[in-house]
């Protein structure tokens, strides 16, 4: 969602694995003074972690990306080499991590045969397209009243709604004072739109930040109120529970935020730093609260806010995710830190409880895919931002290279039912 640097800059969609791998704790003002300690101390953790979970693929293919960082590349693609023939979906992201080595023959070697390795899904088809190609949009939400899309943009600072035929208008209005603004929700019952309106990712917010989630009439589009979250570093995602509880992650500090009916902020809800990596989050029909961070997908306990990482075979891979869904009695992810992106299934078990295996309805192959985010679900299919370029989005609030933007694409993901 931002420029991706491994460091401890905030970022908006593709997180920064020293904030995500990592503690929080490590993304500090010492960090900052002395990056290689920072790098040698997310290190260790990563090694603590997979001493608890020696298989776990996700945490080798962090390791590899902390080792570039401290200029151990032999090592890092003896990492990368062993997760050849697993087929877990880890595929070298570019801007994510490999920059150091990204034009080493070597290392294309094996990124290739990684990439060689993944089953292709049949192309989800394009939905529609929006016109504006520097839109940058992040989050995207369905209002099923209307039959149309609510889509956020992060280099316009608006939200815009979009009918099927691709027919854009702005949403939002200047007056309404949004930053850029990232995950949407709506709330069908009660006809409402929240969105995520932050500056926690530009250089603007040194001076002074601004977090705050927004709700909007959607019979008449009026902004009714905004609830700011002044301990937050960066919001990113959020969920309405059905008693108005809103839910939302704070990506830059691994942190959920919570904001009860009759208050007025949203304020930290568990520890701070918990939830390393925090993005995509949803309710279930059954009322669990779903997290996904760097490593998987963690259930948030709702009297206390802590989290349980859900525990899943080691030949599966569902961290990474930047959108989250609940979806039939299992979860829908879009991942795009550990893949150029796929869309998979994760199959629940236990009641929610635990995770048995995953699908993948889009592979990494469709043609349209450039950091696609976030989805929407609409039917029987989850509508994905395909090409966001959340990446070309610079701190000081210009795009690089913006000739190379496409207009964005939207793709229609069949969510098909297990047999």
């Amino acid at each position: 969602m931002a420029v991706v640097k491994w460091s401890c800059a905030p970022v908006v969609g593709r997180l920064l694995l020293a904030c995500v791998v990592a503690t929080v704790n490590f993304c500090s003002a010492d960090a900052a003074d002395d990056p290689g300690s920072a790098t040698r101390a997310q290190l260790e953790r990563i090694q603590a972690l997979r001493k608890e979970r020696p298989r776990d693929g996700v945490l080798v293919f962090y390791e590899a990306i902390t080792r570039i960082e401290l200029g151990e590349r032999e090592a890092a693609f003896a990492l990368l080499r062993s997760l050849q023939g697993r087929k877990l979906g880890l595929v070298p992201v570019r801007d994510s991590g490999f920059e150091a080595v990204w034009d080493d023959p070597e290392f294309q070697k094996i990124r290739e045969k990684l990439a060689h390795e993944e089953s292709r899904t049949p192309d989800a088809p394009v939905a529609f397209r929006l016109g504006d190609s520097k839109l940058i949009p992040e989050g995207i939400a369905y209002d099923p009243k209307q039959d149309r899309f609510l889509i956020g943009s992060v280099a316009r600072k608006k939200i815009v709604s979009a009918n099927r035929k691709g027919e854009v208008k702005d949403f939002s209005g200047p007056g309404d004072n949004l930053d850029c603004v990232l995950g949407l929700f709506v709330d069908a019952a009660h006809e409402q739109l929240y969105a995520v309106s932050t500056n926690g990712f530009l250089d603007e917010a040194q001076k002074q930040r601004r977090n705050a989630v927004v709700r909007y009439d959607l019979r008449n589009g009026l902004l009714v109120d905004r609830y700011d979250a002044p301990d937050a570093s960066q919001l990113n995602d959020l969920t309405i529970a059905a008693d108005g509880t809103i839910y939302a992650t704070d990506s830059a500090n691994g942190t959920l935020f919570r904001k009860t009916p009759g208050a007025k902020t949203l304020t930290s809800f568990g520890a701070k730093g918990a939830l390393a990596g925090a993005n995509g989050i949803t309710l279930g029909a059954d009322g669990k609260l779903y997290v996904a961070i760097s490593t998987g997908i963690a259930k948030i306990d709702l009297s206390t806010g802590a989290p349980t990482r859900l525990s899943q075979p080691d030949t599966v891979v569902t961290g990474g995710c930047d959108g989250l869904y609940w979806h039939t009695g299992d979860l829908v992810g879009i991942q795009n830190v550990t893949n150029p992106g796929r869309v998979i299934r994760i199959v629940l078990a236990e009641e929610g409880t635990r995770i048995s295996g995953i699908t993948v309805l889009q592979s990494h192959h469709h043609p349209e895919f450039a950091e696609p985010t976030t989805g929407a679900i609409a039917a029987d299919a989850l509508y994905v931002i395909a090409n966001s370029y959340v990446g070309h989005f610079q701190p000081n609030g210009s795009i690089k290279d913006p000739g190379q933007l496409k207009p964005t694409a939207i793709i229609a993901v069949p969510l098909k039912p297990l047999p």
